[in-house]
C-alpha cells in the first residue's frame, strides 16, 4: 500500500508540473511529498486529478469512469 502512496505522489506531483502549479521538475521525494500535501485539498480525492479549483480542462483531458 505505501508504494501505491508513492506512485500517486509522484504522478499528482507531475501533474503540478505540467499544469505550471510548481515550477521545480526535479526534487526529491520529501520535498515532493511537502508540496503535493500543500496542494491535496485541490485534487479529487483518490485520485490523481486536480478538482474544480484547479481547472476544469484537466477533467476533460483525465475522465473519471
Amino acid at each position: 500500500m505505501e508504494k501505491l502512496k508513492d506512485e500517486i505522489i509522484k504522478i499528482r506531483y507531475m501533474i503540478l508540473v505540467k499544469k505550471g502549479l510548481v515550477e521545480d521538475k526535479y526534487e526529491s521525494y520529501k520535498n515532493m511529498s511537502k508540496i503535493v500535501e500543500e496542494f491535496d485539498n485541490q485534487f479529487i480525492p483518490g485520485t490523481v486529478l486536480l478538482s474544480e479549483k484547479a481547472g476544469y480542462k484537466l477533467r476533460i483531458e483525465y475522465p473519471v469512469e
